[in-house]
């Protein structure tokens, strides 16, 4: 047993984007809170030369009073509007942590379960404290996906495209990447670039986007008829920035739908010239066999019209998107996830981003199965803030209700985890 002393009112794990916004706006209103993370860690991680699929406007992290990501990049003589790179949006975000969430414990949360009143957190320092609230944001990191028959490889031949790395180990090796979206491309272009020798294989056609004009040059006709809104270009994205709310109030059936299939895949303009004829691009192409042999990574391959034939190669790079999967984030315990209701994969939701479990809220991509496709990307922070955090503010008189006389925590019982592995998000 153990007894954990008083410690805040809202705990939240994660100080990517959303953690970092949520916390300048609680500490705005005056909410008790701390906030446990390396900020920014996932974005810092991701290689130098990669470049956002988002465009400059639709990156800002909502802070009160914070600058806006385009007037950071203007301010640095950089890109503003499209391709900016990873490095940059790492950079901007550390500066606004500094000025305005200087208070991040950077710390992992290695334990959340239920307590007397609310939650018992245990950190990585060793550290045990209870929060009424918890919210979740961790972003992407604990989701990198790697599909079969890939994931039967050792680690030492099978790298995700998330995650730091220095492309001039690759040189004078025989890469393949695996998949069709912006990360998998940049990733060869880069390999490639770096004395690599690359071929790139995919489930479907490659699609590089156009470049597309700013909107001050566009047709007043153009810009009715095709819109632009924080998601790209279209009447559903534009729903989608403007009526952020309305995803969460269609029937379950259509929601999941149309999260799973909308904004899939695609490649940046940038990319073309530095991929197409450069090295070899496979389209509706799939690995139905991986494995090792004398050395060499051995794929077995069926490409649509062709027989199948054998691949091979030093190492595979797999630019498979993510998927979330609960059983993943190491630090819930059993009876958590136990406890938590599920739209087909991912947390059901209220309005407020609160989970079947009371006081336990989930924000950023793993709300994609309840609130659309907006709250995977940073455009959708503003949104997400807007509803958690005047909720979390509002709800008064926690300290004497709560911690008046300390818990006793008893360890959860081991269980079996939750079922399934959760739905494959977006590429980048």
């Amino acid at each position: 047993m153990y007894e954990y002393p008083p410690s805040t009112d809202v705990a939240i794990i994660g100080a990517g984007p959303n953690g970092l916004a949520l916390a300048a706006n609680l500490q705005a209103r005056g909410v008790a809170h701390r906030i446990f993370g390396s900020p920014m860690q996932t974005w810092r991680d991701l290689p130098k030369g990669m470049n956002l699929k988002s465009l400059g406007f639709a990156t800002t992290i909502p802070m009160p009073g914070g600058q806006t990501f385009p007037d950071y990049c203007r301010a640095h003589g950089l890109e503003d509007y499209e391709p900016i790179e990873f490095q940059t949006l790492a950079q901007y975000g550390l500066e606004l942590q500094q000025e305005f969430v200087p208070h991040v414990e950077n710390t992992l949360v290695t334990r959340l379960e239920p307590a007397q009143g609310g939650f018992a957190l245990t950190l990585a320092t060793g550290e045990r404290l209870r929060a009424r609230r918890v919210v979740v944001a961790i972003g992407l990191g604990y989701f990198p996906r790697i599909p079969a028959p890939l994931d039967s490889l050792p680690d030492d031949r099978v790298v995700h495209t998330w995650g730091h790395k220095d492309f001039n180990s690759f040189a004078d090796k025989d890469i393949v990447v695996v998949g069709g979206g912006s990360s998998a491309l940049e990733t060869a272009v880069l390999l490639h670039e770096h004395g690599a020798r690359v071929r790139v294989i995919a489930r479907s056609e490659v699609h590089f986007t156009g470049r597309g004009a700013r909107e001050w040059e566009r047709s007043l006709k153009d810009r009715i008829r095709v819109p632009i809104s924080s998601l790209g270009h279209g009447r559903e994205n534009w729903v989608l920035q403007h009526i952020p709310w309305l995803m969460h109030y269609l029937p379950s059936r259509k929601r999941l739908h149309f999260t799973k299939h909308h904004l899939g895949p695609f490649s940046g303009w940038w990319l073309r010239d530095r991929a197409e004829g450069k090295f070899p691009i496979h389209g509706f192409t799939s690995v139905i066999e991986a494995n090792v042999t004398d050395g060499q990574v051995q794929l077995r391959v069926v490409e649509h019209g062709r027989d199948e034939r054998v691949v091979a190669a030093d190492l595979v790079v797999a630019g498979t998107g993510y998927e979330v999967d609960m059983t993943r984030i190491s630090f819930l315990s059993p009876e958590l996830r136990r406890r938590l209701q599920l739209w087909e994969r991912m947390p059901r939701l209220s309005r407020h981003f609160e989970s079947s479990v009371e006081g336990l809220f989930f924000i950023g991509p793993i709300a994609a199965e309840s609130f659309g496709p907006l709250v995977r990307f940073i455009a959708g922070t503003e949104f997400t803030i807007s509803q958690i955090g005047p909720y979390l503010a509002r709800r008064p008189g926690w300290l004497g209700s709560v911690f008046a006389r300390p818990a006793r925590i008893v360890k959860p019982v081991q269980t079996a985890p939750v079922g399934e592995t959760m739905a494959v998000l977006a590429d980048n």
